[in-house]
């Protein structure tokens, strides 16, 4: 590939990339029941509501999932892929395509919540006040994953071990579901 081809499929999959981001933070949101009026939060809903608007009259949601976010996410996901093919002369398998978009969004997904836990962490040791509206926002965000491992373990001598717990068990999911399904994509492409 020449340096022209290379650079534009840089900048295509960094632009698709970002906002596939933006729509899975917007359906983690929803799915983490975070406030919509939270100032970190408006932008992602302001730049993610036209296309979802609009795919909502075609997808319903499901069990309060926001079934439109998702298909977004995977349309996206496989219009990248399909341009980035051309680009580069690959021929595009629809389904390997799709089985590497979802995995890459399970990736994404896990690594949001990581990088939400450790920047909760961080920030706890600045910010010692739980009551911060950033501190209660993030702890709104991560509350699914730590609730449950804090009822299990609770504090040791005012020390929470939730978010190192947290990264063991989201990295070993990590590796025990996107890592088959990437190789099972790349089998199909």
């Amino acid at each position: 590939m020449n340096p022209i081809q290379d650079s534009f499929s840089y900048l295509i999959d960094t632009l698709f990339r970002l906002y596939m981001l933006l729509v899975l933070l917007r359906f983690l949101f929803q799915m983490t029941r975070v406030d919509f009026r939270n100032q970190f939060v408006v932008p992602v809903v302001k730049l993610t509501h036209p296309p979802l608007a609009w795919l909502r009259r075609f997808v319903p949601g499901l069990f309060g999932i926001d079934l439109s976010a998702v298909v977004l996410y995977l349309l996206l996901g496989l219009l990248n892929l399909f341009i980035l093919g051309l680009l580069k002369g690959v021929v595009f398998n629809p389904l390997g395509g799709l089985l590497m978009v979802f995995a890459k969004m399970l990736e994404t997904t896990i690594w949001v919540f990581i990088a939400a836990i450790f920047l909760q962490a961080i920030m706890s040791w600045f910010i010692p006040q739980p009551g911060h509206p950033a501190m209660r926002r993030l702890g709104d965000f991560t509350r699914p994953i730590l609730s449950p491992i804090r009822n299990m373990l609770p504090a040791m001598a005012g020390i929470d071990f939730s978010p190192i717990i947290a990264f063991v068990a989201l990295n070993f999911v990590r590796k025990l579901l996107v890592s088959p399904l990437y190789y099972a994509a790349v089998q199909l492409m």
